[in-house]
């Protein structure tokens, strides 16, 4: 094991911990939007498009009902000496027809694609469940141990080595190469140690440290 720690910049620790942050929540807000329009589409496609197309034929067929009536009042009219055209009174009962036999098409469609959608659904649940638990999970256990070992390298660079020791070096204040002291590992493993999550208990999304002024 190599006894040196190439600390070139602690900020960019903090700056992967703040991007893994983001990229947590836009993960969980991207995942959210689509159960949502998941859900709206199968309460569309479930409830309201079979209510309408129920109510749409029930219309059309008072609708036909209506022109049939026409049509036959029409033709007791006819006599020999009265003969009333019938072809706009056809025509319009040709029409109410043909809108109450597409109203019927329509709502087999949607019975047809009722459990099609419930399948994919269940399928895109199935396939993103696993990223919804990094997410959820991983992304803030791995947070939380970012920000362990940050607060473990800044409490190191605030060691002062003793005179003349060439034990340790710090080039700068965000970083430099490091000697793995022991005073550095007691450190170190102090704060990794401290808080840090029992396997049972669910990790908790640590709040981002305060930079120095």
């Amino acid at each position: 094991m190599s006894s040196q720690a190439e600390v070139h910049s602690v900020e960019a620790l903090r700056d992967f911990r703040a991007a893994l942050a983001l990229y947590g929540e836009d993960v969980l807000a991207a995942l959210g939007a689509a159960d949502a329009e998941i859900r709206r589409t199968v309460q569309w496609l479930q409830q309201d498009r079979p209510f309408y197309w129920q109510e749409q034929i029930k219309r059309r067929r008072d609708r036909v009902a209506a022109a049939r009536a026409d049509l036959f009042r029409l033709k007791l009219q006819k006599t020999p000496e009265h003969h009333p055209s019938l072809a706009e009174p056809k025509e319009r009962l040709r029409q109410a027809e043909a809108a109450l036999q597409d109203a019927e098409k329509r709502l087999l469609a949607v019975r047809k694609w009722q459990p099609a959608l419930q399948q994919a659904a269940l399928e895109y649940h199935a396939s993103v469940q696993r990223l919804k638990d990094l997410a959820a999970a991983d992304v803030p256990r791995a947070m939380g141990l970012l920000a362990r070992i940050v607060e473990a390298l800044e409490a190191y660079l605030r060691i002062q080595p003793p005179e003349g020791s060439p034990s340790t070096t710090t080039e700068a204040a965000g970083g430099g190469v490091a000697r793995l002291t022991p005073a550095f590992q007691a450190v170190a493993r102090e704060i990794l140690e401290k808080d840090e999550p029992a396997d049972d208990e669910p990790p908790t999304d640590p709040q981002l440290p305060e930079e120095d002024p």
